[in-house]
């Protein structure tokens, strides 16, 4: 017979986050929002805030997943947008999407290299 754990302490019950905001976070990463931001809009108090913020730094987390692919999708967004106006030839676009790529390229070396 399987036995359920229950939460000791109040870090324990801190970390009991259902699914139930794992749509808003992604919504919110799209945004570009912090995860305390994220917190302060979901009306989250001390213990869920702990958690849901815990969840999301949590790497594999359903909610870490969630919040990453909505910054990513976030930034995605803006690139489509930039490359269209490129296309029709706004150098300020052009100038500021290359900018974007030498960033992206540059924080994905030292995510890889450092795990900053």
């Amino acid at each position: 017979m399987k036995k359920e754990l229950t939460p000791t302490s109040n870090v324990d019950k801190a970390l009991l986050v259902g699914d139930e905001y794992i749509s808003q976070v992604r919504t919110f990463g799209v945004l570009g929002y912090t995860p305390n931001r994220i917190c302060h809009l979901l009306g989250l108090r001390e213990k869920e805030r702990a958690g849901l913020i815990y969840h999301i730094n949590e790497v594999g987390d359903t909610y870490h997943d969630a919040y990453i692919n909505g910054r990513a999708l976030g930034e995605y967004n803006i690139d489509v947008e930039l490359a269209k106006l490129a296309e029709k030839g706004d150098i300020d676009a052009i100038t500021t999407l290359e900018s974007r790529k030498n960033l992206r390229v540059e924080l994905d070396l030292r995510k890889e290299l450092f795990g900053v």
